[in-house]
């Protein structure tokens, strides 16, 4: 037990010691970390310590507590402890075994009704370096993307289809297996108010659907029914969002099924209930996965911008906020869904799409999950 609890200390205190090199080479930290003010303990059997997040300021102290921490993490089991501190975990679904456990003092700022236990736990530590490795394997560049497809109309036609539809109809016309879930968890969760919990929910496309495990809510479909139900959804104003995504495999769909690269995760979003709202808060390493459809841009007129909020209501990624009463645009967080758009009172929003950059866009999905 002493030569356990020494590896463990020995790890604990790099662990405290790195995250001020973090601080110091993370060329992001600065952006990811302004509005983070948070007190971290640490309590790893016998050994314990804190770190101090205030803002880009850093400090912590070995063989230490705090009086009222906002995270407390704890683990009794030394091996697992090491095992955690010396970054041999393969993602965060591995953190939910044995009794490692991760508690806040403020649960609204850290969790959401409709979050699953893991998406909470992802929420929670997602800008504590610690974790950062961890995150990334999870759900990071290399083996997960996405896109929000644009649903305003001002950006016209694509094969003289809505552009949502067209490109939606591109991957669901490619794919041999269809699985459609019998109900959105995100708007059933949180009780939706304004879109429906059954004919909006995601769907499933690839081999992977073979992999899904048997008594999950839903059925194999055609591509006539999927089709009808992409329609319906970007009838109704929701955003498709779609990629891979190892996190839906390993946590979301009712995994763990193995991320071969074809399992292709499609949604249709909701500014209310979904889980995109969660980026909101995250680092920039995770928001990486998310890309803009390429070749959007997004502007703002603002001689003709009323600052009414409307737009900042809807905007699900935080990509508008008000400031003294003005509205404003973080370019690196909106990812072009076209709701601001649809709501701009005055016309200030206007959203362009360059030619040629559909076929782009598909091609970068198909080089990441194969869907047929």
């Amino acid at each position: 037990m002493q030569h356990k609890e020494a590896q463990v200390r020995t790890l604990f205190e790099k662990m405290l010691k790195d995250a001020g090199e973090y601080a110091r080479t993370y060329k992001d930290y600065t952006k990811d970390m302004k509005d983070f003010n948070t007190n971290v303990q640490w309590k790893f059997g016998p050994v314990k310590g804190y770190q101090i997040f205030k803002g880009t300021e850093y400090s912590y102290k070995a063989d230490a507590e705090l009086e009222n921490p906002d995270i407390t993490i704890t683990c009794d089991d030394l091996n697992f402890a090491r095992q955690f501190l010396n970054n041999e975990l393969d993602d965060m679904r591995d953190l939910m075994k044995g009794d490692f456990e991760i508690a806040s003092s403020n649960t609204a700022n850290y969790s959401a009704a409709q979050l699953s236990p893991l998406q909470k736990m992802g929420a929670l530590v997602s800008r504590i370096p610690a974790f950062r490795p961890l995150t990334e394997r999870t759900q990071g560049v290399g083996h997960s993307t996405t896109v929000y497809v644009p649903i305003n109309k001002s950006l016209g036609t694509y094969n003289n289809q809505t552009l949502p539809l067209a490109v939606l109809e591109h991957f669901i016309n490619k794919a041999k297996y269809i699985f459609l879930y019998d109900v959105c968890p995100c708007r059933e969760m949180r009780n939706c108010q304004h879109h429906d919990h059954f004919k909006f929910s995601c769907m499933v496309l690839g081999r992977g659907v073979l992999r899904l495990k048997p008594d999950l809510p839903g059925h194999r479909a055609t591509k006539e029914e999927a089709l009808e139900r992409a329609r319906a959804a970007v009838a109704d104003g929701l955003v498709p969002g779609f990629g891979r995504l190892r996190e839906d495999a390993i946590n979301r769909i009712g995994g763990p099924v193995p991320d071969t690269g074809d399992l292709f995760n499609l949604c249709y979003c909701c500014p209310c209930c979904c889980v995109i709202g969660g980026l909101k808060g995250a680092p920039s390493y995770m928001r990486e996965i998310y890309k803009r459809f390429e070749g959007l841009t997004v502007a703002v007129d603002k001689e003709i911008c009323t600052d009414c909020g409307k737009c900042v209501e809807v905007c699900a990624f935080g990509g508008r906020q008000m400031v003294d009463g003005k509205m404003v645009l973080d370019p690196e967080k909106c990812f072009g869904c076209g709701r601001c758009e649809r709501v701009c009172p005055s016309g200030a929003t206007s959203i362009t799409l360059e030619e040629g950059n559909v076929r782009r866009m598909i091609a970068r999905i198909e080089s990441n999950v194969d869907v047929t």
